[in-house]
This record gives structure tokens, C-alpha cells and sequence, in this order.
């Protein structure tokens, strides 16, 4: 009876110790954060007039919601079914040349012709460049004339 216990204490050693081998020696592939640029090229050979549709038709990861007359109501990230959904945790952080844009109608008014990209990030890319306010991601729109203040 002794020597049964110790053998299966020898092949769970074993087990125990080839498992280890076998996670060391293969590489992780974790997904990597994120970010997806639309570009002043991707802007410009573009049909859209304004931030809000350009967004629309760009930006896959997100749903955009109008109400009746067809003026923004809500952007949301697509989550699978499964996913646990906090109040708020759905809804990207829009910022503009750094300023955090808090009426989405705005994107309405800003026109493609003022904007040099976008930046759309991922969950874990956006909280970690702009805090757990940002689960659900990061759109990131730089304008011409932030870019060319910074130049100067």
C-alpha cells in the first residue's frame, strides 16, 4: 500500500513537471490591444461630410444610433452575448485633440475636412492610455489645426 501512494506520488511529480516544461518552452499568444487609424488619406478619398458619418461608416467595432431625425444619439462598443455589461461601460471615450468630447451631436458639426485622423483604440489599449474610464475603448480625433499648433 505504501508503495502504490508513492508511486502516484512520483507520476503526479512527473506530471506536474512535464506540464511546466511543456508551458516554458511554447510561446504565448496573447491578442495584442488594438488601435486602428483612419488616415487623412482614408479622410479624404472618403464621401462623408462629417465626423459623426465618417465614424459610422469607418469605425466596424462600434454601433451608432440616431434617433428619428437622424441626429447622434449613442455610440457603443459590440460585445459578445456573454459579456457582462456595467451601466456606461459600453460607450467609448471620445476625445478631440485631447479634449474629452461629452455631447456626441458635436460630431455632427465637425467637418471631415477639419480632421487629419482617427484613432480608434481598443479596450485595453484606451485604459491604459486614459484610465478605467475607457473600457470600452478610445476614439481619438486629431484635427489640422492642433497639428499645426504643435508645429509651430
Amino acid at each position: 500500500m505504501r508503495q502504490a501512494g508513492s508511486t502516484s506520488l512520483a507520476l503526479l511529480v512527473t506530471t506536474a513537471a512535464l506540464a511546466a516544461c511543456v508551458t516554458s518552452s511554447v510561446p504565448r499568444s496573447e491578442p495584442r490591444p488594438r488601435v486602428e487609424i483612419i488616415t487623412s488619406e482614408d479622410i479624404a478619398k472618403s464621401a462623408y461630410t462629417n465626423a459623426w458619418d465618417l465614424l459610422r461608416g469607418k469605425a466596424r467595432r462600434y454601433d451608432f444610433a440616431e434617433d428619428i431625425f437622424g441626429r447622434p444619439r449613442s455610440i457603443k462598443i459590440r460585445r459578445g452575448r456573454s459579456t457582462i455589461n456595467m451601466a456606461g461601460s459600453d460607450t467609448p471615450m471620445i476625445l478631440v485633440d485631447g479634449a474629452r468630447l461629452t455631447d456626441i451631436q458635436a460630431l455632427r458639426d465637425l467637418p471631415t475636412n477639419a480632421i487629419e485622423s482617427i484613432e480608434l483604440m481598443s479596450g485595453i489599449k484606451g485604459t491604459a492610455s486614459q484610465g478605467t474610464n475607457s473600457s470600452a475603448g478610445v476614439i481619438y480625433i486629431h484635427t489640422w489645426e492642433a497639428s499645426a499648433s504643435a508645429r509651430t
